[in-house]
């Protein structure tokens, strides 16, 4: 009886310690996915924050660029009007 009782009390022991580390890795991952949910959160909002600091001098360019298109189309348009012939530009110019 005293070899099983000292077998029951190993086991006894090594469980408990296999408890301790298997609630030491828990914490750990929880831990661990708190951080990485903080860390996701600073990331996003940072680029949110940006966005909105940024906002107005955003759509001040873009507003920019729309005339500057608005401007070449409309330049692109006048382009197709100007004889580009030689002998039309010559009676033009009366010769």
């Amino acid at each position: 009886m005293d070899l099983d009782s000292q077998k029951i009390d190993e086991l006894l022991e090594l469980t408990r310690e296999n408890n301790k580390i298997l609630r030491s890795m828990r914490r750990t991952q929880r831990w661990s996915s708190f951080f990485t949910f903080v860390y996701w959160a600073i990331i996003l909002g940072s680029i949110f924050g940006v966005y909105y600091y940024f906002q107005p001098t955003i759509q001040k360019y873009m507003r920019t660029i729309q005339t500057s298109v608005s401007i070449l189309e409309k330049f692109e348009g006048q382009a197709g009007a100007i004889p580009t012939d030689l002998n039309v530009v010559k009676n033009l110019l009366g010769r």
